[in-house]
């Protein structure tokens, strides 16, 4: 991809006709993106795309624990073709004992007439600062 170093392969998307008003595609979360994690963790997700239009990207952060399931949706915010979004589980109500699994979701706002690629997603995960 012109621009993008790094990458080399994408998820290329190639809209004509679509009925519905978003699309969705779902990426699981390694088991070990759970060892340890709290509410006193914020997740990042760092985004390349290229959008052919202007159109609005979200990212759900499912978070299942016993029976619930938390989500945490946010824009990304996207400046040329590098995206952020950012989670602060401090806002959750996660329970830290019993978390099963995670996963995101990435959520493409009207997507007809368009062309989409993704060349890169990076999620990482730090403590919060003490204040």
């Amino acid at each position: 991809p012109p621009g993008v170093t790094g990458a080399q392969f994408g998820l290329v998307f190639e809209f004509y006709r679509f009925d519905g008003s978003f699309l969705s595609i779902v990426q699981d979360l390694p088991e070990a993106a759970l060892q340890g994690l709290t509410r006193d963790h914020f997740i990042s997700l760092r985004l390349v795309a290229d959008r052919e239009h202007q159109s609005e990207i979200y990212a759900r952060l499912n978070v299942q624990h016993g029976p619930n399931t938390d989500q945490l949706v946010r824009q990304v915010a996207m400046k040329g073709q590098h995206g952020l979004a950012e989670f602060d589980l401090a806002y959750s109500d996660v329970n830290e004992k019993r978390l099963e699994k995670a996963w995101i979701d990435l959520i493409f706002e009207g997507p007809e007439m368009n062309r989409i690629a993704v060349w890169d997603m990076v999620l990482t995960r730090a403590p919060r600062a003490d204040l």
